[in-house]
């Protein structure tokens, strides 16, 4: 759900092979927004989940991150977490324009982001569990 808001952004941005330009960037950045919208809508809890996951899941532990420009707690957990989990799956997935990574890159890449994009807590909790983590993944591919 928390990416639900990608249905709004045209094809040629989602699928295009090579690097998005700036405006197309912008364009792919709505998707945070658009799908918060469209879940404010009902009363249900797994929606209203949802509508967080979508909002805030691209916020940055250091700020840098988007709609909003959240700083550290102020991020909802629920999106911390969902920040996290993406990252990993988006770098263990193939995509128009990349490979998938190896487990061992896509680890090192989330160490890498520690305090900066990931909240250190749960930079540590992944690399203690990662081998379950990606068994997981494995085991539930998309």
């Amino acid at each position: 759900m928390h990416d639900v808001g990608k249905i709004t952004i045209p094809e040629s941005i989602l699928h295009k092979p090579g690097k998005l330009n700036a405006q197309e960037w912008e364009a792919m950045k709505q998707h945070a927004e658009a799908g918060a919208s469209m879940l404010s809508k009902s009363s249900l809890p797994i929606a209203k989940l949802g509508e967080t996951l979508a909002h805030y899941h691209h916020e940055n532990w250091d700020g840098s991150g988007y709609p909003d420009g959240l700083k550290g707690e102020k991020i909802p957990i629920e999106a911390r977490i969902m920040a996290i989990v993406d990252v990993i799956d988006a770098l263990g997935s193939k995509r128009s324009y990349k490979e998938p990574w190896s487990s061992e890159k896509i680890l090192e890449t989330i160490k890498l982001e520690r305090g900066i994009k990931f909240q250190p807590l749960l930079v540590d909790l992944v690399e203690e569990n990662f081998e379950e983590i990606m068994a997981i993944r494995e085991q539930f591919p998309d």
